[in-house]
């Protein structure tokens, strides 16, 4: 049996297939779109994005710094421990001069005179060993040995002066004298007369010690002021030597027989040296003095001396008188007065005078001889080196007074502007500089570089150097960098000086200048900006974009960086010049 099916009361129509068919398509067409909106928009990595090519070009790591700009050189120039009236100025502020150019000349009148006497004495000196050298002309000997002759001759002639025969006869004159006046008095025979006689023998005796000592006395002190005087000769030798050693030694500080320089002990040596020989000069005096002394008061002894022994003989002459009654006084006074002329005769030709007498004429004779021998030896060793340092220090005391002398002449130590001239003319200079000189063929720049900065900085890198006043740039180098940092900061800071080529460019000391230290730079080079790399498990990472029109997409790329200048770093390998990349 077939059923039928019947329709419910009272509810809905069932939809047909075909709408039901619709609506499935219309929802599978509406959950596409959909599906392919949320799709898109959650793939696509270039919304929001910035886009820079990677580009070539010059990197230049600096380090900047401010300054001023100063002189390369700058120096005040004054005269070495010199002062006197300055003569001439040469210059004047703004001059441009040339290392070696006169630029104040002092009154050098004194000093050339010095120059000049201490020239004249190098040609003595030298002379001196010329003629030490060469020896002595044949006038020179000729008349030495004239001396020596009549030397000779003067000595003979002292010598011949008396012979043995006039001494014996003299004595024997004495004797007879003698012999005829004790025949005169024999005529007194008693006691009284016999005392009178050996008072009178012991009078006589006493006169003739007194005679004989005091002109030993005499002669002795006259012996005692040679010696004296040649003392003082050699004490006055050794004060000149020791003098000039001295004075060797202050100007030119070295040995003045061997050259050697000497320290300050040894200069001092020469000091105690020179002292102790002016002490012995004074020494040598006073005792030349005290010998002639001595001598005036043994001629002034002998003269009171015999003066008091005569008188006693002449007392007792008149006691035996008295008591020689037999005698005819004028007999007897004929023979006293005959004795006394016997004996001064024989005194003379045996006394003291005629010893000095011959020893002067000998020792003339000696010193004739010696001086001929000086003249016709060949000069010593000795001689030599004395007459060759008398040279070499005759050279060098010229050589300090012509030093002394251009040291009245201030010249430009370097080529150089003259910046301030401080003396005029008739002016007396003293420790103030006159001239400030300064050279400006280069300038300088000295800036401060922070602890930071300042390992980036080795003499000898580029430096661009801009200076306010003029706008313009110039180029130098890091001259020096200073090892220790600046006191004067409350921040580590060290000082570098910049050393700047004006390029003809009218810059002048004191400008305000900022310098840019080229510490590192890389010359078309492949760099993007810093914020555009990324580290990525350790890598450096660049997202690069690829693809065209809607299809492009980014692709992350790991770089090779190189140097980090400001926001830029230099991109070694892994990208392309013109690349597009991202910067998030």
């Amino acid at each position: 049996m077939t059923t039928l099916p019947q329709s419910r009361p009272g509810g809905l129509r069932r939809p047909t297939f075909a709408v039901i068919i619709a609506l499935i398509l219309l929802l599978a067409v509406a959950g596409t779109f959909a599906f392919r909106a949320f799709t898109g928009a959650r793939a696509n990595p270039l919304a929001d994005a910035t886009f820079v090519p990677v580009s070539r070009g010059d990197l230049v790591l600096g380090v900047s710094a401010t300054g001023r700009v100063e002189p390369r050189i700058q120096a005040e120039l004054s005269f070495p421990a010199v002062s006197g009236r300055v003569a001439e100025v040469l210059v004047v502020e703004g001059d441009t001069v040339r290392a070696g150019d006169a630029l104040i000349v002092l009154d050098s009148r004194q000093q050339a005179a010095a120059r000049d006497a201490a020239a004249a004495n190098l040609a003595a000196a030298q002379a001196d060993l010329q003629a030490l050298r060469e020896g002595a002309t044949p006038e020179q000997i000729a008349e030495a040995r004239a001396q020596v002759r009549a030397a000779q001759g003067n000595l003979a002639q002292t010598q011949g002066s008396v012979t043995d025969a006039d001494i014996a006869a003299a004595r024997a004159s004495v004797e007879e004298a003698r012999a005829r006046l004790a025949e005169l008095e024999a005529g007194a025979k008693s006691d009284a007369r016999t005392r009178a006689e050996t008072a009178l023998a012991e009078a006589r005796a006493e006169l003739d010690r007194q005679r004989a000592a005091l002109a030993s006395a005499k002669e002795q002190a006259r012996l005692n002021v040679e010696a004296a005087a040649n003392t003082v000769r050699n004490a006055q030798s050794a004060y000149s030597s020791a003098y000039w050693d001295l004075e060797h030694v202050r100007q030119n500080g070295t040995d003045p027989r061997t050259g050697r320089s000497l320290n300050d002990f040894q200069k001092q040596d020469f000091q105690v040296a020179f002292d102790q020989a002016a002490r012995n000069l004074a020494d040598a005096e006073a005792a030349l003095q005290q010998a002639r002394t001595a001598y005036e008061t043994a001629v002034q002894n002998e003269i009171s001396g015999l003066q008091t022994a005569e008188a006693r003989v002449r007392a007792a002459q008149t006691d035996l008188d008295t008591l020689i009654a037999g005698a005819d006084a004028d007999d007897l006074a004929a023979a006293r007065a005959q004795l006394a002329r016997a004996q001064a005769e024989l005194a003379r030709l045996t006394g003291a005078q005629r010893a000095g007498a011959l020893a002067a004429q000998q020792a003339n004779l000696e010193a004739a001889r010696a001086r001929l021998e000086q003249l016709t030896a060949d000069p010593t060793a000795s001689d030599l080196a004395r007459a060759e340092a008398r040279v070499a220090q005759a050279q060098a005391q010229l050589n300090q007074a012509q030093v002394a002398l251009d040291d009245l002449t201030l010249r430009a130590p370097f080529d150089g502007v003259v910046a301030s001239v401080n003396v005029a003319p008739g002016e007396n200079v003293g420790a103030a500089a006159p001239v400030v000189l300064i050279d400006i063929s280069r300038f300088l720049v000295k800036v401060k570089v922070d602890e930071v900065d300042v390992v980036r900085v080795q003499p000898g890198q580029p430096v661009e150097v801009l200076v306010d006043a003029l706008g313009q740039t110039l180029t130098g180098t890091v001259l020096r960098l200073e090892p220790l940092p600046s006191n004067d900061s409350s921040v580590t800071a060290y000082q570098v000086t910049v050393e700047v080529d004006p390029a003809g460019v009218a810059v002048k000391p004191g400008m305000t200048a900022s310098a840019t230290i080229v510490a590192d730079r890389r010359d078309d080079a492949l760099s993007v900006p810093l914020a555009a790399v990324r580290s990525v498990d350790g890598k450096s990472v660049v997202s690069v974009v690829v693809g065209e029109g809607n299809e492009r997409r980014l692709e992350e790329r790991v770089v090779e960086t190189g140097l980090r200048a400001g926001d830029r770093i230099e991109i070694r390998a892994g990208l392309a010049e013109g690349e597009q990349i991202v910067i998030r």
